[in-house]
């Protein structure tokens, strides 16, 4: 009875020891869920760390169960995922941000495969419990599941968002590319661009995906370099831009947008992009503008006006 008693204390004061020192270290826990992965194929995942220590501290990253070899940790500026790593340093009370990357096996059978990506103090730290050394690891792990098929899947959309509707002389025409990717196989898309003035074609030119770019991985949002079309020798003028997102000789996507080169841009100040792409025209929205400071002009009239009645009458009352 004497040794139950003992081992139920001791078990108890460790309890509360783990309870404090688990909240030193802090990740993201909802599971990493990946479906319908090709084998042989890499998908990446962002962790994100918490350090709620008073000071930096050095953690290592593992992955354990059935996926255990498959995963590989990457800096998040590491945007090539040249430089694996196994630990990563948290300045102290700080959010911390890494990826991982998961290399599905070629000879990876059909099947869902269960591990657990987990992070946990690179050192065991020491602690004194009634006076007894005792060295703990801290550790969090998040579960991850991913199913290999051999289904291919394409499936990816691109987010079209030119910099400036209204480009000044000689300055190029910028326009930024984002693709996500939601399928189960790497993509590298290409952009045409065909640019129109009165219904007359001024340029048609295909942008390829870049030689040095990592394909569009599955489950990847990927910011692709500036889009650059230079306008030097161009007229004043309105013009038309159609962009077209290919892959392959298929048409993805298809977006409009007008925009001016060398004068303020004639469909307004606001250039807004709907659901097809296409620039909303903004006329009705400066003859809004212009109305409600018409109308506010009219406002301060009248109460000014008023004001001034209520004054003559009250100076009127007064010489009575």
């Amino acid at each position: 009875m004497k040794k139950t008693t003992i081992f139920i204390l001791t078990f108890a004061i460790l309890g509360i020891f783990f309870s404090q020192s688990v909240l030193a270290i802090g990740q993201m826990i909802k599971p990493i869920i990946i479906k319908d992965v090709l084998r042989g194929s890499e998908i990446t995942d962002i962790l994100i760390l918490f350090n709620s220590e008073d000071n930096e501290a050095v953690y290592a990253l593992k992955c354990e169960g059935e996926i255990a070899d498959w995963a590989s940790f990457y800096k998040i500026d590491d945007t090539k995922l040249e430089n694996p790593v196994d630990e990563v340093l948290i300045p102290a009370k700080s959010y911390f941000k890494t990826t991982v990357k998961f290399t599905i096996p070629k000879d990876a059978p059909n099947g869902e495969y269960i591990g657990e990506v987990a992070v946990m103090t690179a050192q065991p730290k020491n602690k004194e419990i009634e006076k007894v050394a005792v060295s703990i690891f801290e550790r969090i792990g998040r579960e991850v599941s991913i199913t290999v098929t051999d289904q291919e899947i394409v499936q990816f959309k691109t987010t079209i968002i030119p910099l400036e509707y209204s480009v000044g002389k000689n300055q190029p025409l910028e326009i930024k590319i984002i693709h996500t990717n939601q399928g189960n196989v790497s993509v590298k898309p290409d952009i045409q661009l065909k640019i129109t003035k009165s219904g007359k074609t001024v340029s048609n030119v295909v942008f390829p995906y870049p030689e040095d770019e990592n394909p569009v991985r599955p489950r990847e949002r990927k910011t692709m370099p500036l889009i650059e079309w230079q306008t030097a020798g161009l007229e004043k003028g309105a013009y038309q831009a159609e962009v077209i997102v290919l892959l392959g000789n298929k048409t993805i996507k298809e977006a409009k947008f007008n925009f001016s080169v060398g004068t303020r841009n004639p469909w307004g100040i606001f250039g807004i992009l709907n659901k097809s792409g296409k620039l909303i025209n903004a006329h009705l929205f400066n003859i809004m503008i212009v109305a409600m400071a018409i109308m506010s002009i009219i406002t301060i009239y009248i109460k000014t006006s008023f004001f001034k009645n209520q004054l003559t009458r009250i100076n009127a009352l007064r010489k009575q």
